[in-house]
């Protein structure tokens, strides 16, 4: 069976109780690491730089953090926690619910010492802004995961766009 190509649209889904609704944009993945982890809901985070993901998944996936790739202190929520880094691949799952279609593709994953979000995963600038194209919309509450050249298809690649380290092309 043919995986359903992209565009992906992913509905916002509601937050905690707060004061009002808040909505927010949520698409469903799975860690790769010895072990493929539970299907779970991820954040997408255009203003983090990094995946991350909570410290649960580490056994959930049997991630081994033993050597990481790197470890860095990072500003969350407040404080300031260790987040060791290491590559793993990332399943994006289809919209509809079905485990066996999805786009898979390896980034680095930072697992910071202490997780209080209420969703598993961060998704970032680097491991998943730049490997496609999303866009979000408030008022159509969705979240729409496109291949990584359809920005450039609707608005020409400018000269200025490399910000140095990031390759351009699909996955």
């Amino acid at each position: 069976m043919a995986i359903p190509a992209l565009p992906w649209r992913y509905p916002f889904q509601q937050d905690a109780p707060r004061q009002r609704p808040i909505l927010r944009p949520i698409v469903s993945a799975q860690l790769i690491g010895a072990e493929a982890s539970t299907p779970f809901k991820a954040l997408v985070d255009s203003g983090s730089e990094h995946v991350l993901a909570a410290p649960w998944l580490i056994s959930d996936a049997i991630v081994d953090l033993g050597n990481p790739k790197y470890s860095i202190r990072l500003g969350i929520g407040g404080e300031n926690p260790l987040v060791n880094f290491v590559d793993l691949r990332i399943r994006l799952l289809h919209p509809q619910g079905d485990d066996n279609n999805f786009v898979e593709w390896e980034t680095e994953v930072g697992f910071p010492e202490h997780w209080r979000p209420p969703w598993p995963m961060l998704l970032g600038q680097h491991g998943f802004f730049d490997q496609f194209t999303v866009s979000m919309h408030r008022a159509a509450a969705l979240t729409v995961v496109e291949k990584w050249g359809a920005f450039d298809e609707r608005f020409g690649i400018e000269v200025r766009e490399s910000d140095g380290h990031t390759r351009r092309g699909p996955l």
